[in-house]
């Protein structure tokens, strides 16, 4: 554990996986995707836009270049309608199914040009081309596919054959205020195995601002929440793997900053090769409520309490 044991959850960061992973074997991911309601007044499920948008993502994030750009952003109470953006990139002087290939699937929120700005923001760094020592950061998606592109046409003969990069943004939850994004990227550059990455962006939709994990956790309280989580590890091992000790040793907890509410409690989100092997996907551990008694901040709370 790092010398402030909770920096893992509140910083932001995680460690960066260069390990591959299948494409076909994403479907095992344990990632609980569903999308949770409210259970306030204001409990609204996005409506996703019947109207699908082909054009190519701006090569920036100012909101202006944001066609759902707005003065004043919706009430949250009310349902977000969204519109799908995507492109394709695929390398010159290539032909066939097999060439390198970039994919983006936008999900933007109409009336919310600061969030939108913050979705691509976040995909774009998802999406820089792993095995680079320090890479720069892309200026946008479009540098981040030319940048993949470039990368793969630097391998000699066919070995570039099979690359691909996608990137996809959807809404995982809304709880109160509080909007929850998946931003998920896949990356696979040969081998057996490639590399899928997901982040959770949470959005105070009032307030136009992300919120983190140590912003819902009442002061003092954080050794309290990482014994909680703790334990919800324990008891996510006994469900998973029947208490087997190798295991437990081989896969011990760790800290992550991604995370949503549900009715049942709060989730923690974790990239493959985290805390399990690939094969078990990306597994998420639920704090339910009843721990977070006096942890979790009230205006996150359920109304029940």
């Amino acid at each position: 554990m790092p010398e402030r044991r909770f920096n893992g959850f509140f910083s932001g960061s995680q460690p960066w996986l260069s390990a591959a992973a299948l494409a076909t074997l994403l479907a095992l991911s344990a990632c609980d995707n569903s999308t949770d309601q409210s259970d306030g007044a204001n409990d609204s499920q996005a409506a996703e836009s019947n109207t699908e948008s082909t054009a190519e993502p701006s090569t920036d994030d100012t909101p202006t270049a944001d066609s759902s750009s707005s003065s004043t952003a919706p009430s949250p109470k009310a349902k977000l309608e969204t519109r799908h953006e995507t492109f394709r990139r695929t390398a010159d002087h290539c032909s066939g199914d097999d060439c390198p290939i970039v994919t983006v699937d936008l999900e933007l929120y109409e009336g919310h040009p600061e969030l939108n700005q913050a979705v691509r923001r976040r995909l774009t760094q998802q999406l820089a081309v792993s095995g680079e020592d320090n890479p720069p950061p892309s200026a946008s998606l479009e540098d981040a596919a030319k940048r993949f592109l470039a990368t793969a046409g630097e391998i000699p003969g066919e070995g570039a054959r099979g690359w691909k990069l996608n990137g996809e943004t959807s809404q995982l939850g809304h709880w109160k205020d509080l909007l929850t994004v998946a931003i998920d990227s896949y990356e696979f550059t040969g081998g057996a195995h490639g590399m899928p990455v997901t982040r959770w962006l949470n959005w105070d939709l009032t307030n136009n601002r992300p919120v983190s994990l140590g912003q819902v956790i009442r002061p003092g309280q954080e050794d309290t929440f990482e014994q909680a989580a703790r334990q919800a590890h324990d008891q996510w091992l006994d469900k998973e793997v029947d208490s087997d000790q190798d295991f437990r040793e081989a896969w011990p907890f760790h800290e992550t900053s991604d995370f949503r509410f549900t009715r049942k409690g709060l989730v923690l989100h974790y990239d493959v090769y985290t805390i399990a092997p690939y094969v078990m996907g990306q597994p998420t551990l639920t704090v339910p409520w009843e721990a977070l008694e006096g942890v979790v901040r009230d205006d996150y709370r359920p109304k029940d309490g």
